[in-house]
């Protein structure tokens, strides 16, 4: 399955914790990580007409303006890499309804530049897409949001300055500019569009690294290989976020360049970050890596030294709180909660003359939309910070002054405020069917990984809930109910992080209530009268009696997740306090299981 932890490569945060994998503790190469299911399948199926539909109505006259293009053209790279994996299933190929979608993708990275063609390139779009919408398209395509754009502040733009500084540096004749999808697609027709302008010649195309995922392979059709041999005499550009973990997908794209006869000094990687390549994985890449030419941009320098984030909210001072650094702010040294950097959205407090800000990144696009919708509701609820309001793909909220909270803190005040919460998530409404399979599945892979087969053979009354469990909805819950996710402040306990934890690449998604009710109790160490307190609270707010049959199922399945996600974030991250913290952690998950599946525990 595609949501394994070793199947899916971490992201790196904020620059400045874009470390190389974290090596094991024992030395001597990259740490071998757990095959425990720790992200979540993020892809979905759609209709392409109907994605087609949308993007044309989206680039209708009145529609189209600039603060808006940037938002279509994310959408046609994510139109365009659906469209042609399901053209192109077994190995990467070009028909015309690939080229086509990738002219699209193109006219709108050239109408993001601006200029004095912006609209005659909109209306060429709108023509294709017109053309493409009469014609035959496939029937159901495979979408997976690009995870850069969504949580990791990756910016089209950077892509656009990185070319420049390309053509600035080595003033190249022509191009063959290689996008691996999916996030790949816009980013190189960006790269592309910037090289066009500066009057080269281009040839592009995108590509999906295929088989193992730390041993990436790339399968060409004869069409493509062709394009490949003629690249050969001028500048080849390869396209993607990362690298992650492992560094295969580069890797790939640049051996089959060299095989083209494309020399290295003319072999160029545009990554969303640079590494020495020292920490990854894969032994190809790790060889390659060094020796070819690497253009990325600062978002730093971009967003940060410009004044461009904080201008929107009338400027002032921005403190960094990415990647754990705002336990330094708000925890005493002896109350700080482990955290795996990589994980972390950026954030960053914004001081000045009025209230300070919590900027935190929040997607682009839709997505940032949606998060902003679902902390102003919080926000009235009396649950969570106010919100200001949505710029750059970064939420702007109130800072409240507090002290995250950690498990002794736990009275009778708090358990209200968390029965309310939860009360408040059910509020907002059905979403969905519980995916029982999914959970049971990633439950047993998880045990079996930690504790062994013959823990995970006592799951088997797990399957006697299959009816309770799927008669159930799922809904947007909050899925981090940790201690130091609530804070108390001089306006009372507030939530904080609950905004898109049910949408994000992690798992739980979309779920039972259940779900976060079993976190709250495992995280804050509750007895049975505490646990009682918040369930009978919940039950009495909701009127839903039926949680209390499924949380069992759903208790065992939070700690296989649990389990799984620490383990994980310990060995990437290798030696140092938060590594040993999240040892910690597994070491306690993993005991509470052991105790729910003995022998004597079973019903």
């Amino acid at each position: 399955t595609r949501a394994r932890g070793q199947a899916r490569r971490p992201k790196p945060g904020p620059a400045r914790d874009r470390t190389r994998p974290g090596r094991a503790a024992q030395g001597g190469g990259p740490p071998r990580l757990p095959s425990m299911i720790v992200y979540s399948d993020r892809e979905r199926s759609e209709d392409p007409k109907a994605l087609v539909s949308a993007l044309l109505g989206g680039l209708a006259l009145r529609s189209a303006t600039p603060d808006v293009l940037p938002d279509r053209l994310i959408e046609a790279g994510l139109l365009e890499s659906a469209v042609t994996d399901a053209l192109s299933p077994d190995r990467d190929e070009e028909p015309p309804l690939a080229r086509q979608l990738r002219a699209v993708t193109l006219d709108l990275a050239h109408a993001v530049r601006g200029g004095s063609g912006t609209e005659a390139r909109i209306d060429a779009a709108r023509a294709r897409l017109a053309v493409i919408a009469s014609g035959p398209l496939p029937d159901v395509v495979a979408v997976s949001e690009p995870e850069g754009f969504a949580f990791y502040a990756l910016y089209p733009e950077l892509y656009a300055q990185a070319a420049r500084q390309f053509l600035q540096a080595t003033g190249p004749e022509r191009a063959l500019v290689i996008g691996l999808r999916n996030i790949g697609t816009t980013l190189s027709a960006v790269v592309a569009a910037e090289l066009e302008a500066a009057g080269l010649p281009v040839r592009t195309f995108t590509v999906r690294p295929r088989a193992h995922p730390f041993e990436r392979e790339l399968r060409l059709g004869p069409r493509l290989l062709q394009a490949m041999e003629d690249g050969a005499p001028g500048h080849v550009l390869v396209v993607d976020e990362g690298p992650g973990i492992s560094g295969s997908s580069f890797a790939c794209v640049a051996e089959a360049a060299l095989r083209a006869g494309v020399p290295e000094a003319r072999l160029a990687l545009f990554p969303s970050w640079d590494t020495d390549g020292a920490g990854i994985r894969s032994d190809k890449a790790r060889a390659l890596w060094p020796r070819l030419s690497r253009w990325t941009a600062s978002f730093e320098r971009k967003f940060l030294d410009t004044g461009r984030l904080s201008e929107p909210w009338g400027g002032g001072a921005l403190r960094d709180m990415s990647g754990g650094l705002w336990r330094d702010l708000l925890c005493p040294p002896d109350r700080r909660p482990a955290v795996q950097p990589q994980h972390e959205r950026r954030k960053y407090l914004l001081g000045g003359e009025r209230t300070p800000l919590l900027l935190k990144f929040a997607g682009l696009g839709s997505r940032g939309r949606r998060a902003r919708i679902r902390a102003e509701r919080q926000a009235e609820a009396g649950l969570a910070p106010a919100v200001e309001g949505l710029s750059n793909g970064f939420l702007a909220l109130r800072f409240v002054p507090g002290q995250p909270l950690q498990a002794s803190d736990l009275d009778a005040g708090l358990l209200d405020v968390m029965g309310r919460y939860l009360g408040h998530l059910v509020d907002g409404g059905a979403d969905g069917v519980p995916r029982f399979e999914d959970l049971l599945h990633m439950t047993r892979v998880n045990v079996t990984e930690a504790l062994g087969p013959e823990a995970a053979a006592r799951t088997a009354w797990m399957d006697r809930l299959r009816d309770a469990v799927l008669a159930r909805p799922t809904v947007a819950g909050d899925g981090r109910m940790l201690p130091q996710e609530w804070l108390r402040t001089p306006e009372g306990i507030l939530k904080t992080d609950g905004i898109d934890h049910h949408d994000d690449h992690f798992w739980p998604g979309a779920q039972d209530i259940a779900w976060d009710l079993a976190g709250a109790t495992i995280e804050w160490g509750m007895d049975p009268a505490a646990q009682g307190a918040l369930i009978e609270g919940y039950v009495a707010r909701t009127r839903d009696a039926g949680v209390r049959e499924v949380l069992p199922f759903y208790r065992t399945a939070y700690l296989a997740w649990r389990l799984g996600y620490t383990s994980l974030a310990a060995e990437t991250l290798g030696q140092g306090d938060d590594a040993d913290s999240l040892r910690r952690d597994r070491d306690r998950y993993a005991a509470l299981l052991r105790r729910d599946l003995a022998p004597e525990g079973i019903a």
